[in-house]
């Protein structure tokens, strides 16, 4: 590990580079930059004293994904290899818990982003198979879609949830899933012996009150049942005894009919697979 000091507008790593190396930041200002210096260059974060950089390339073994460079004269970063991490923890622990924070929000915005996407994209289908114009923010929202996608067009994808080729990535999937969301009847041995199921595919259905951005999720909820995951698994205690319901769809996969948030929370919690009930749409 090393101290190292920066002046303002002194690049820190650059996108594609190797992921050597991951920073804390112990004084100044970094900003996060996509095609810096490039015609399309696009500040995507900024992040000061207390907070990390460039542990998602090392975690991953990926390369940078975006260029880091000093916004303020005498930025100083802690400069930790791969090999170090454990004993960079086993002395400050109280920092891993700061770095789980920052990668849940991280994967938060992610989510967010990859959410509203689809959603824009899913209407200006819905538009354009009715023949009705699509309104000034829709469009609005596309083109903004549109210009992040193309801004980096030839860089290289490793994470549809973070690259700006996210907007490629929805629109495969909506074309993908188009028809596909058809429920159909579970069988009866399938209704009866079927009490567990992988969180990931009990994917939410886009026109639910869950992704609903006018209703919810509600983060404090979540937040509230991943604290009793935690409080369980602490005390190897069966997570939610309660069954979420599902129906299944044609298509493979199940479509949740309640237990939204405590979905959610055990996908947050990286549990595998959830308790649940399966029934037949009326």
């Amino acid at each position: 590990m090393k101290m190292l000091s920066f002046p303002i507008g002194e690049v820190i790593f650059r996108q594609d580079e190797a992921s050597d190396h991951m920073y804390e930041i112990c004084q100044g200002r970094v900003g996060v930059f996509l095609d810096y210096e490039g015609e399309n260059q696009k500040k995507i974060a900024e992040l000061s004293a207390g907070q990390f950089l460039g542990e998602m390339g090392m975690i991953e073994d990926l390369p940078r994904s975006a260029t880091a460079v000093a916004l303020q004269d005498g930025t100083a970063l802690l400069a930790v290899a791969e090999d170090e991490i454990p004993a960079y923890f086993r002395d400050r622990p109280e920092q891993m818990l700061l770095l789980m924070k920052q990668l849940s929000s991280r994967i938060r915005e992610r989510t967010q982003q990859y959410d509203d996407t689809r959603r824009a994209l899913a209407a200006a289908i819905a538009a354009e198979k009715k023949g009705s114009e699509k309104d000034a923010a829709l469009q609005q929202e596309l083109e903004t879609i549109s210009a992040a996608a193309e801004a980096t067009a030839n860089k290289k994808s490793y994470n549809p949830m973070v690259n700006t080729s996210l907007f490629q990535y929805v629109l495969q999937d909506l074309e993908e899933t188009e028809g596909n969301r058809e429920l159909t009847k579970a069988s009866v041995v399938e209704r009866l012996t079927v009490r567990h199921l992988p969180i990931k595919e009990m994917h939410v259905n886009p026109e639910d009150e869950f992704t609903d951005p006018n209703i919810g999720p509600s983060d404090r909820i979540i937040s509230e049942y991943m604290e009793l995951i935690r409080t369980l698994q602490y005390q190897k205690a069966d997570i939610f005894e309660e069954p979420v319901i599902v129906n299944k769809m044609k298509a493979g996969g199940y479509m949740l009919l309640n237990g939204h948030h405590r979905w959610a929370a055990a996908l947050q919690r990286g549990l595998t697979r959830l308790h649940v009930s399966i029934t037949n749409p009326d």
